[in-house]
């Protein structure tokens, strides 16, 4: 399964659509926020989920001997209980550490690796355990702060899994909050160093999606 979530509008709020073969499956939109994001989801025009600024946790705390999060936020249905919860995490010490994010969806934990490879652009495996399940990919190359995110998933659940960690990752790296741009490039090339990260990535995946 290949779906593509564009972002729509960027500057005093952010929209965004996801398609999967050219057909419509559901918008989001962050309102301008300087701090912690406040994401809301829609299907067929209808609240469908959140994502919110867990307050209690906001700031950056210790969670384990050598774990720490920052950005801790929860998701909701529309008007129900909490689902899940999403954070940045970095593991290890100050000579050596990793950093990804950690998702809990129903009673399903992933772990999302950031990986860059240059010109190829970012690539975001997500794991269950050993098992990767969904990869967002994302172009180098941006116009207008409009970021795009490819969503590569072997099933449904693992789209879902991508979706959420898309939208706080674009929140997180790459909101360009309240700026007003037109006819703007933008270029940006990370390479990832550590071979315990770049092990995550497999270069076949997205092959395996698009015959899902």
């Amino acid at each position: 399964m290949i779906a593509i979530l564009r972002q729509t509008a960027s500057g005093g709020s952010a929209d965004y659509a996801l398609e999967r073969g050219g057909q419509p499956l559901c918008t989001a939109r962050s309102p301008f926020s300087p701090t912690a994001p406040g994401i809301e989801l829609f299907r067929q025009n209808q609240p469908w989920l959140r994502i919110a600024p867990n307050l209690r946790e906001s700031v950056k705390r210790k969670v384990g001997n050598h774990t720490w999060q920052t950005a801790p936020c929860d998701i909701t249905e529309a008007g129900g209980p909490p689902i899940g919860r999403i954070a940045k995490l970095r593991e290890g010490t100050l000579f050596s550490s990793i950093s990804y994010t950690e998702l809990h969806l129903y009673d399903r934990v992933f772990h999302i690796y950031e990986i860059g490879l240059g010109k190829e652009g970012m690539k975001y495996p997500v794991y269950e355990g050993s098992v990767q399940i969904a990869q967002i990919e994302k172009d180098p190359v941006v116009y207008d702060n409009l970021d795009a995110y490819t969503l590569c998933s072997l099933d449904d659940f693992g789209e879902l899994a991508a979706l959420l960690t898309a939208l706080f990752l674009d929140f997180h790296n790459y909101r360009n909050a309240g700026e007003r741009v037109r006819g703007q490039k933008s270029v940006q090339y990370v390479y990832t160093r550590s071979q315990e990260v770049l092990a995550k990535y497999d270069p076949s995946f997205r092959a395996r999606c698009e015959t899902r």
